[in-house]
């Protein structure tokens, strides 16, 4: 055996090891085995890997160029589909990593190699193909600027569709996964470049792919011209022909970044120059047949590109006889599929047809679809098939929201077409009248059905019921009286039997015998919890525009109903406590209310609507309705503690009843919430009680929220409010005990109460705006000595996880927002926060380099919350005191106060304790830093005496990093650092020329007065220590960060070009000379015709 041959045997054993690992750790070495062999020089720095270990087996590979000869050596000398993956893998990471580093022949010579391998192979598995397409599509996307021969993919891959069959599978499938990542949704990198390199080939290439497609599909269908081997390849070339033109339809014609082709709500914009192709007559007559003849899952592939087809643009047709002609294809086709009933017993079909359905809709308007003749009876089919789509929930549940979807989109065009006619309109009426009782029936009557067998439920996807039943609620107003009185007559039939079990219940009861009821009333509760939901879409779709006295009575009657349920429920589960509780229903009262205060509480709206209400309930206005609200709020609140949802629902409910001014002044009136706001620790809510769920501590922070609210929304409210309302915090802070040692905070009663005190504080103190608010609780945070509490437990509990709640209480209590820390001149208050925030930062910094550097490993292990949760919210502590302009910084350097320079010395040690990549890979551990380092650097960094090397290359390269970032908050923090330092660069540099030009040795007097700005610099050969990094130790970091900012500004699509030029014009004035020698690169880099233009230009602009 050669050389060349154990060479391949051995990596093709040890790719069969990499995909069919005995253990992870085996896979892990073979991995860097074979990363090592064939180095894409990505973390190299140009440098060769270390491969001693295999260097008997080895290629000589010197560059990437060799790495991709070696790759190809491996794919031409192994048929192993597990060598074929990992060479076609490592290919492409190469190709997208050191493109720009092969010479133009040797990218040409490795288009056409994989050109060439995959019509050599035409028996290449099909994942197989797809990795090589996948490489194919990267060459060409990057390449396609520059090189001609990849800007003629068609061409190329016409040689496979005019070879044998297997070729033509192949080609196709090539072509399907170009089309698809040439046009991602968005682009990572070079997103402008890549871009136009998409629209090119929308332009130049799409076209004829799609045709060549669409070919195949009438040899198939019409002509029956292609001769196949077997059943399997004919269905594998369907396969791949119906993908293809997917893929082509779903193409992003309007060069945006975003998706919009696979929204079930977009219209397709197909280029003009595709018209002929759409308007042959044959083209839709050929998919309607393919989708007859093709079985499935290839049927539901042909709906799937009708459903694109149906979705073209209206203006693509040059006349109005041409896009008639197109519809009517498109109703005729629709017509047949409902008559014959092919493919809908497939439920991938029956699917797709409903999403055809609401995407036709969604394109053709209502009046263009009345005129052609047959509409009555084509949309009384529609009727038909959608009463029927109801009623098959079980074999294809998610149609509904896309039947539902066609009907709202026709009752939303009925308020703006008036010429539909009488008897169009009348049709339409009884048809959504039929609909809505046919939707509502068939919901109520599944439910039995979907409790015995366990089948999903609507119900507990909220959101996604909610988008459909909106679109109900806009059919029902179309005959709304008739609409709301089919849904009474369907809901009062079971309030009798409620009535009745209710009853039994309460015999059964006295008799200790309850088995069977519960299933009974779980599922008549269930039911209502349907019609509740059903009725806020009712009267959450009201029109704001349209005030009728008519649908407020119908609203009214509807609201009684709800209530009168309502109260049942309540008195059964106050009679029998938590035994008989439903959450669904529970929660479809929460969205009824959200529904009604939207529609009806509100200045605008009359009184009608309380017509029903007052003479059952005696609620006359907002006020007496917003009561009943707040005791089911209550009622909740108590019952329902331990249920996350229900509450975090119910305190949402509760927040968007404080929103607003008017609002919560009339929140503040009701008895109800008077009681909440004197016992808002009251034992009965259980949520609020210690726990260590996330979710919870988010509800009990939004319930401190409202509380606040609430409490402030009286403009007189006075300090004996204010201390009323905290009396219920000071009793938890003594009922802690004496905590007079380091031990009694360690405890863990204490830690959990101390943690949830503070967690409560947070979500008070969030809401205050003014200052005098904010004023009474700093005062009687100090005045109770709780400031030196919560900095003894976090210097009890560092860094403990459970010391992040007092963090980011700490990072909510020094905010500035809306000025509410304005404190006078004279005031002390500013530097009191100050010092203790410098106390908590280095309190916690300390213990956790201390307990990093005993024990690393514990920190792997969930390294966000054991350290980085800490790190940001101590970043965010410091940047809000820098940012917040209410201490007086200069002060205490003047007086050489320590709390400055440890608070800023340990946020230093704690920012290079992280790892770069770390750093980057968190999203609000990166926000937190790079807006730390924002204002750091508007004057505190320079006031520092020093700082350590590896601190200023960390800076630096942290501020590299973040103006390369996607993240535009990231991205202008960093600009922002990179402007405050070249400013300061600036100044100093122009101070000191001015003190040469005016400073001789024979006028030199010497100072003897104090200077703040002398003490706080430390001298670098005379020089600022910034200055002396800059100029001497780093020369290099300006023109570095120039680079990649005059990159980031020529050559990628970015909408933050004004906070990219900030940088840059101080990094240009303090390094002229490199930017002259950049700008020749960039000319130099030039096509040889466009130099001299460029020349010209830059002349001009300079």
């Amino acid at each position: 055996m050669s050389q060349q041959d154990e060479r391949v045997a051995y990596f093709t054993s040890l790719c069969e090891q990499l995909y069919n690992p005995k253990s992870p750790e085996e896979r892990l070495q073979v991995q860097k085995v074979l990363e090592q062999s064939f180095p894409t020089f990505t973390d190299t720095n140009g440098l060769l890997p270390d491969n001693t270990a295999t260097a008997i087996h080895s290629f000589d590979i010197h560059s990437p160029t060799d790495t991709a000869s070696a790759l190809r050596i491996l794919l031409e000398s192994s048929p192993n589909p597990y060598v074929q993956i990992f060479a076609l893998g490592r290919l492409k990471q190469l190709v997208q990593a050191q493109f720009a580093l092969f010479n133009q022949e040797s990218k040409i010579q490795l288009r056409s190699f994989l050109l060439q391998y995959a019509f050599m192979h035409p028996d290449l598995v099909p994942f197989v193909i797809t990795h090589l397409a996948t490489v194919l599509a990267s060459l060409t996307l990057l390449g396609w600027a520059e090189i001609e021969q990849y800007r003629n993919v068609h061409k190329d891959i016409l040689q496979f569709i005019q070879a044998s069959v297997d070729h033509r599978i192949v080609g196709m499938q090539i072509l399907a996964i170009m089309v698809q990542d040439i046009n991602p949704p968005s682009f990572t990198r070079s997103a402008s470049k890549f871009r136009k390199a998409a629209g090119e080939f929308r332009d130049t290439q799409l076209l004829d792919i799609c045709e060549t497609a669409y070919k195949t599909l009438e040899a198939l269908v019409v002509q029956h011209s292609i001769t196949t081997n077997s059943q399997q390849q004919e269905q594998r070339l369907q396969e791949v022909t119906l993908n293809l033109l997917t893929k082509c339809f779903s193409y992003d014609f309007n060069g945006t970044s975003v998706d919009e082709s696979g929204e079930d709500v977009g219209i397709l914009q197909i280029p003009a120059s595709w018209r002929s192709f759409l308007e042959n007559p044959e083209f839709l007559n050929t998919l309607f047949k393919a989708y007859d003849e093709f079985q499935p899952p290839y049927s539901s592939k042909v709906m799937e590109c009708l459903v694109q087809v149906a979705s073209v643009r209206k203006t693509l047709f040059n006349d109005q006889e041409e896009r008639s002609r197109f519809v009517m294809r498109i109703m005729q086709g629709i017509r047949n599929i409902i008559l014959t009933s092919r493919g809908l017993n497939d439920a991938d079909s029956y699917n797709s047809f409903c999403r055809l359905l609401f995407r036709f809709r969604a394109s053709v308007p209502l009046n263009e679809m009345v005129e052609k003749p047959g509409y009555m009876d084509w949309i009384e089919l529609i009727a038909d098939f959608s009463l029927k789509a109801f009623q098959s929930w079980k074999f294809t549940p998610t149609t509904s929201m896309y039947v539902l979807g066609f009907w709202a989109r026709i009752v939303q065009s009925m308020t703006y077409y008036q010429q539909l006619g009488t008897a169009v309109v009348e049709k339409l009426g009884r048809i959504t009248i039929e609909l809505i009782r046919s939707y509502i029936s068939t919901s109520v009557e599944s439910v039995p059905t979907r409790i015995e067998e366990g089948l999903d439920d609507p119900l507990d996807n909220e959101e996604s019921l909610i988008e459909t039943l909106n679109m109900l609620g806009q059919i029902a107003h179309c005959k709304y009286e008739a609409s709301s009185t089919a849904m009474i007559s369907l809901f009062d039939p079971i309030t009798v039997q409620y009535q009745e079990l209710v009853m039994t219940i309460q015999q059964q009861m006295a008799n200790n015998n309850t088995e069977g009821l519960k299933e009974a009333l779980e599922v008549i509760e269930t039911k209502f919890a349907w019609f509740v939901y059903i009725m806020a879409s009712f009267i959450g779709n009201r029109s704001a525009f349209l005030n009728s006295v008519d649908l407020d009575k119908i609203d009214s009657e509807i609201t009684t109903k709800v209530l009168q349920l309502m109260n049942v429920q309540q008195n059964l589960q106050s009679q029998h406590g938590n035994a008989f509780m439903n959450e669904k229903l529970d929660l479809g009262f929460i969205y009824f209310f959200q529904q009604f205060k939207k529609s009806y509480m509100s200045e605008s709206n009359g009184r009608d609507i309380y017509s029903k209400l007052s003479k059952v309930f005696g609620v006359s206005d907002q006020i007496m309705m917003l009561d009943v609200i707040m005791r089911k709020i209550v009622s909740n609140l108590q019952s329902w503690g331990n249920n996350e949802l229900l509450v975090q629902r119910t305190l949402e409910l509760f927040n968007e009843l404080a929103a607003g001014y008017g609002a919560s002044k009339n929140l503040r009136k009701i008895e109800t919430t008077r009681l909440i706001l004197q016992n808002h620790m009251a034992t009965e809510f259980a949520f609020c009680q210690s726990t260590n769920n996330k979710r919870q501590d988010e509800n009990r922070i939004l319930y401190f929220q409202v509380l606040c609210k609430l409490l402030f929304a009286d403009d007189n409210v006075d300090e004996r409010a204010f201390y009323e309302f905290m009396k219920p915090f000071d009793i938890r802070f003594s009922n802690l005990g004496p905590l007079d040692s380091i031990e009694a905070f360690r405890t863990e009663s204490t830690r959990r109460a101390l943690r949830d005190i503070f967690v409560d504080l947070c979500g008070f103190i969030s809401p205050l705006q003014t200052r005098r608010h904010f004023i009474l609780f700093f005062e009687w945070f100090y005045e109770g000595d709780y400031s030196s509490i919560l900095l003894r437990a976090i210097e009890a509990w560092s860094p403990d996880p459970i010391v992040n709640s007092l963090l980011l209480f700490f990072v909510e209590f020094v905010h500035n927002k809306s000025q509410r820390l304005s404190f006078e001149v004279s005031s002390p208050n500013g530097i009191l926060m100050f010092r203790d925030a410098s106390q908590i930062i280095c309190s916690f910094g300390q213990q956790m380099l201390n307990k990093q550097q005993q024990d690393m490993s514990i920190m792997e292990n969930d390294v966000y919350d054991l350290k980085y949760k800490g790190i940001a919210a101590c970043f965010n502590i410091m940047s809000k005191c820098l940012g917040g302009r209410y201490i007086n910084f200069g002060v205490l350097w003047l007086y050489q106060d320590k709390a400055i320079e440890d608070a800023l010395s340990m946020m230093i040690k704690l920012m290079l304790s992280i790892p770069m990549d770390d750093l980057l890979s968190f999203p609000k551990l990166s926000t937190a830093f790079f807006n730390f380092l924002d204002e750091l650097t508007r004057e505190e960094l320079m006031a520092m005496p020093n700082i350590p090397s590896d601190a200023f290359v960390y800076i630096m390269q942290a501020s590299e990093q973040g103006v390369e970032s996607s993240d535009s908050v990231i991205r202008g923090h960093a600009c922002t650092a990179i402007y405050n330092i070249c400013s300061y660069l600036i100044k100093e540099a122009e101070k000191a020329e001015r003190e040469k030009e005016t400073t001789s040795p024979s006028t030199t007097t010497t100072i003897s007065t104090p200077s703040i700005h002398i003490r706080r610099r430390s001298s670098i050969a005379g020089a600022h220590w910034l200055t002396a990094y800059i100029h001497h130790q780093y020369p290099q970091t300006l023109p570095t960060l120039m680079f990649t900012v005059f990159n980031l500004v020529l050559f990628d699509d970015n909408s933050d070009q004004w906070t990219l030029s900030r940088p840059l014009y101080g990094l240009v004035f303090l390094q002229r000379d490199y930017m002259v020698k950049y700008i020749n690169a960039v000319i130099e880099q030039q096509l040889p015709e466009r130099r001299a233009f460029v020349t010209t230009v830059n002349r001009i602009s300079i």
